[in-house]
């Protein structure tokens, strides 16, 4: 065989290799970006259930400790880090997102909370870089049994990193909100 049909042929071989691996890294960039969601509603519930450090923790599998976050709630829009952020300046962004979030169920009293991300859709311009977008429901329970439903959307920009999928920039937008009350479990005998 001459030299120049070897080369051809290795080349072949490497161009369908390619083509056929390439699938592969496309599916585990695919559950990769996935998990996100997951990592977001663990992590947030924990917080939610009283315990900030394992929330934290858990969010520091899928968050960039340089987080910019924007939140839309009725009447309340806020962007971290930023110059009408309510949190200090010196805590980087994945520090104010606990902190908030923290803070927010602290207020208003949830002693549990249930998020669920659905209609996940994954968009991947370039082989770094990924846009995540899904709609949010969550369910936050308070002391005296009331429940909280919160309904919007969750928007996350992410980043691949050494140390894998980040999430770099989120927007999450709430704009319903149901209060209902104590739910009355009737008597059985």
């Amino acid at each position: 065989m001459s030299t120049h049909v070897r080369r051809a042929a290795t080349l072949a071989a490497l161009a369908a290799f390619a083509v056929a691996s390439a699938p592969a890294v496309a599916q585990e960039d695919t559950r990769a970006l996935s998990n996100l969601a997951g990592c977001y509603a663990d992590g947030i519930d924990a917080i939610g259930a009283g315990n900030p450090d394992a929330g934290a923790a858990i969010w520091r599998q899928c968050f960039a400790e340089e987080l910019r976050f924007e939140m839309r709630f009725p009447g309340v829009t806020l962007t971290c880090p930023g110059e009408k952020c309510p949190l200090p300046a010196t805590m980087k962004g994945l520090a104010q997102r606990v902190a908030l979030a923290r803070g927010t169920f602290e207020r208003s009293g949830y002693v549990a909370t249930s998020h669920h991300l659905t209609s996940l859709s994954i968009e991947q311009p370039q082989p770094d870089q990924a846009r995540v977008k899904a709609h949010l429901q969550a369910w936050h329970f308070r002391k005296d049994g009331t429940a909280v439903l919160g309904l919007g959307s969750w928007q996350v920009e992410a980043r691949k990193t050494p140390a894998g999928w980040r999430i770099v920039d989120e927007k999450l937008e709430s704009p319903l909100r149901v209060v209902m009350p104590k739910a009355e479990i009737p008597k059985t005998e």
